[in-house]
């Protein structure tokens, strides 16, 4: 194990990317680019490093999605609508700024971000460092553990303030633990991902059976001791979706990496050149606030 281990932000980028682009009003410059996405992705990325004061951050971005999965199921996130055009000519913007501000871009062409980030956390986990996974997507609860933990994006629930949880805290939000959080989502489903679930079984009904039997295996062992005949027999006949659920739902984590390391290195005057020509006026002030010029810049030096 490493000694003088580092803390790691690591930022599923398209999640981000929705959230802020449909959770902040329409901006665009004179020149007619959309910015709105771009101001939240700042104001957000500036709220969790202020949060965790990490030192380094990761942006794990898809790219052609998951081959894999949809060999899996063909329809596997048919149902995603196609990224509005206003959003997706911010997204080179988002990349420029964020490399200025000294965070890691990490895409590869047929490999999910959510498997390039749960590879990333597990090797980092194999280092003994920390890592906070900045995501809205329940499947990164399975990944909570020692060293790792889930930060979920602000609701009215939480009061506009995002929320970091543990072990415990999987438990409390899910009514599982994260170890139990694939079986849940294979027995639940997942409509985001147009993963169907097995019928008649909602949320409350397989926190229920994973809190009482353990997991899906022990579940399956005793289909006797359910009361309800119906639920026993889509039990039964789902056995074949229910392992197809779990080979799509489980974040593939051996992918390998070389983990940088270096500290977060900015560059201030290509920050406030960007944000000068996006016409960000009241976010470069901000940074011009939160930066100095003369901040070091130096070359990533990795392992």
């Amino acid at each position: 194990m490493k000694q003088n281990t580092k803390t790691w932000l690591l930022v599923d980028g398209h999640n981000m990317a929705f959230r802020c682009f449909y959770g902040v009003p329409q901006m665009t410059t004179t020149y007619g680019l959309h910015v709105n996405a771009i101001y939240g992705w700042v104001r957000s990325l500036w709220k969790l490093e202020d949060m965790i004061q990490p030192d380094a951050i990761c942006v794990f971005f898809d790219s052609g999605g998951s081959t894999a999965r949809k060999n899996i199921l063909s329809t596997y996130k048919a149902n995603r609508k196609v990224m509005p055009e206003e959003l997706k000519q911010q997204l080179e913007h988002m990349n420029l700024l964020s490399v200025a501000h000294g965070y890691y871009i990490t895409a590869k062409e047929g490999i999910e971000a959510d498997d390039l980030l749960a590879s990333f956390s597990e090797k980092l986990n194999e280092y003994g460092e920390t890592s906070y996974i900045a995501s809205g997507d329940k499947d990164f609860a399975q990944c909570v553990g020692e060293h790792t933990f889930q930060m979920l994006p602000p609701t009215a629930q939480s009061k506009g303030a995002w929320r970091i949880l543990d072990r415990n805290g999987i438990k409390e939000n899910f009514g599982v633990f994260p170890e139990q959080i694939v079986d849940y989502l294979s027995l639940l489903g997942d409509a985001s991902d147009n993963i169907l679930g097995v019928e008649g079984i909602g949320a409350k009904r397989a926190e229920k059976f994973l809190n009482q039997f353990g997991n899906i295996e022990n579940l399956l062992k005793n289909l006797d001791k359910i009361s309800s005949e119906k639920i026993r027999k889509n039990l039964s006949k789902s056995l074949e979706l229910i392992e197809r659920n779990r080979e799509l739902i489980t974040l593939q984590k051996t992918m390998e990496f070389h983990i940088p390391a270096t500290t977060i290195s900015r560059s201030p005057e290509d920050i406030f050149n960007l944000l000068q020509n996006l016409q960000l006026n009241s976010l470069l002030a901000l940074a011009r606030k939160r930066y100095k010029p003369s901040d070091q810049v130096e070359l990533f030096d990795m392992l």
